[in-house]
């Protein structure tokens, strides 16, 4: 029996498997994580830095040489804390627009879980792949130099990328389905609420649908002041409702002050909507949370 038992009656969501580290572009080490995981009364913890890529030295990703420090860490964290609280290794995998391959898959084997998502695309002019989330001018230059200006072919381009990542690859969790509105503050790019954006939008989703794809519920948006909403929107978590899609939560933590950052209010967000197939990662499976 773990034990943390007794503390799971006043916990509503219980883990967090989007979590990221001193290692890429978070902070703090792993087990500090665990710490803070244990003094909120989470069951369990998924680590989930970003997958190294050889062919970019992007420094918000964990190095290609330090993926051994990372697992052997994750490996030492199981062992000292398994009377306490379940801790898995996972990566937050790329998929890459250029090749149609998702950077990442390559570690499947040493896994216990795989968060799939779309950060970037590929810049031709230079050669290297430019965040959608990342600093608003390789947001703007993609906009100018990949879709000559056009942010309705921008946007539908983004989540076409999903869909092709849907139906090519198996993964847990496709992570902060509507990324490209992190940049988008006041309208600057678009507005959510015109009917193109959400035919887009939900277009991918039902494409998520075919796949039965458990999608993420992400609050680190909000927790780092990029959004005032959480990933997805809310005629996306309808949609899913609609379809029935399996939907975690996770506050993509960058610091374990986050781990459970906005919890109890997406929840309730999610129970408005009429989510039903909440899930949460215990005893090495997918489980629907009570």
């Amino acid at each position: 029996m773990f034990m943390y038992a007794s503390r799971m009656k006043t916990l509503k969501y219980p883990s967090n498997c989007h979590t990221h580290c001193y290692l890429d572009d978070g902070h703090e080490s792993l087990e500090s994580y665990v710490v803070q995981a244990l003094k909120i009364g989470f069951t369990s913890i998924g680590f989930s830095c970003h997958t190294p890529l050889n062919s970019q030295n992007d420094e918000w990703r964990l190095q290609a040489e330090d993926y051994p420090v990372y697992i052997d860490e994750i490996s030492r964290l199981k062992q000292k804390y398994s009377e306490k609280i379940e801790i898995y290794a996972g990566l937050e995998m790329d998929y890459l627009d250029d090749t149609g391959t998702l950077a990442g898959s390559e570690f499947a084997d040493d896994l216990d879980y795989s968060i799939a998502s779309v950060h970037g695309m590929f810049h031709k002019p230079t050669g290297t792949y430019l965040t959608i989330d990342g600093p608003v001018e390789e947001f703007e230059i993609l906009l100018r130099d990949n879709f000559s200006g056009d942010i309705r072919q921008m946007v539908a381009y983004y989540y076409d990328l999903q869909k092709s990542l849907i139906r090519n690859y198996t993964f847990d969790v496709l992570a902060h389905c509507d990324l490209i509105k992190k940049r988008n503050t006041n309208n600057r790019f678009f507005d959510q609420n015109e009917s193109w954006y959400q035919d887009l939008s939900l277009s991918m989703l039902d494409e998520a649908g075919k796949a039965g794809t458990r999608i993420e519920v992400n609050t680190g948006g909000l927790s780092r002041g990029a959004t005032t909403e959480v990933y997805p929107n809310k005629l996306m978590l309808h949609k899913c409702a609609e379809m029935g899609l399996p939907l975690i939560i996770s506050a993509d933590a960058h610091n374990p002050e986050h781990l459970d950052y906005y919890y109890d209010e997406a929840l309730r967000e999610m129970n408005a909507a009429g989510c039903r197939n909440i899930q949460y990662l215990e005893k090495g499976t997918w489980r629907v949370l009570d």
